[in-house]
């Protein structure tokens, strides 16, 4: 840390997979603006991702979470040029305003906007996420080109299949995000039928539901893999499927072909921000989106209407074939 110039641009990055992975592509819009120095500052587990990565100079990774008045004392010390957080917390909107880092540049929910000195609303903003925070950023910027992809190339070996491979991505903090277990199973039983392995990615409290999915026919990497191995092996995927979850984005932002499902959330703000990002949802279910971390509705429509034959028309077409 003794080395991180002063005048720097302080980027905070959040604790949530998918939030990270959206940053990245802010990361590479602030390299194409060339504002100097990037230092990536947050939770270990998410800015260890970037290990190596082009799109920071400095990581400041974090094994607690500080109070406000820690990270201004941290920020006092390095006396950045400025301090763009779009976290949706007040927090490092204060600790910035604290330690007068002259740009405070965020989105203002929490109140976090009485302390920035460029805000906008994301909330109730309309239109992709990322899209939202380049409204922010072109305040300060006005020449700022369009939100580029992230094109993030984790920088870890593993050992990928030989064969032609497809991620799947079967969990999701929020139940009423989850396309149901044994539809995953169907899909991973055709693909196998067609060539391809099938790994799948998840976190240490998804390894049971992983393992009912893979059975003896797929790789099970649940709980098995840091953030940036998850993000290699979804680099070299031919295909990464999975529900509106943090993978997802991190699947996109390394440029892999994404496909994501969505009921309970809205693709137009949250579909994951890369350049072979697609998505599948049931059309006609009229309580989707509900915006709801639990489904109140039987039998869960919006999920459990999207069948493993529909989603394998789309997924067979966005794979290919293994030759």
């Amino acid at each position: 840390m003794d080395l991180i110039p002063q005048q720097a641009t302080w980027v905070r990055f959040p604790r949530f997979v998918g939030d990270a992975a959206m940053q990245m592509s802010v990361l590479r819009l602030l390299r194409m603006l060339n504002v100097g120095p990037l230092v990536v500052w947050g939770p270990r587990a998410t800015v260890e991702i970037l290990k190596g990565s082009d799109l920071c100079d400095y990581l400041v990774a974090e094994d607690r979470k500080p109070s406000a008045w820690m990270m201004a004392k941290t920020l006092r010390q390095f006396q950045p040029a400025r301090s763009i957080h779009f976290t949706k917390s007040m927090r490092p909107a204060f600790a910035a305003w604290l330690a007068d880092v002259p740009e405070r540049i965020g989105v203002s929910e929490s109140l976090a906007g009485f302390f920035n000195t460029i805000s906008q609303p994301f909330w109730s903003a309309t239109g992709p996420f990322l899209l939202r925070y380049h409204r922010v950023l072109r305040e300060r910027w006005p020449e700022s080109p369009e939100m580029p992809f992230a094109d993030f190339k984790p920088h870890v070996k593993i050992a990928r299949p030989t064969e032609p491979y497809i991620v799947l991505m079967p969990g999701s903090t929020w139940t009423s995000k989850m396309w149901p277990a044994e539809a995953y199973r169907q899909l991973l039983l055709l693909f196998r039928s067609e060539g391809f392995q099938v790994a799948l990615l998840g976190s240490p409290e998804e390894i049971d539901l992983c393992r009912t999915i893979a059975q003896e026919d797929g790789i099970n990497l649940a709980g098995q893999t840091t953030l940036q191995e998850a993000a290699a092996w979804l680099h070299g995927a031919r295909l990464a499927i999975g529900n509106d979850s943090g993978l997802s984005h991190l699947a996109a932002a390394t440029g892999t072909k994404t496909l994501t499902f969505y009921g309970a959330t809205d693709p137009k703000g949250s579909l994951p921000w890369g350049p072979h990002s697609h998505e599948l949802h049931k059309s006609g279910v009229i309580c989707s989106p509900c915006f709801k971390s639990t489904c109140f509705v039987k039998g869960h429509p919006c999920m459990t209407k999207l069948t493993a034959m529909d989603v394998w028309i789309t997924a067979k077409s966005l794979a290919g074939s293994v030759s």
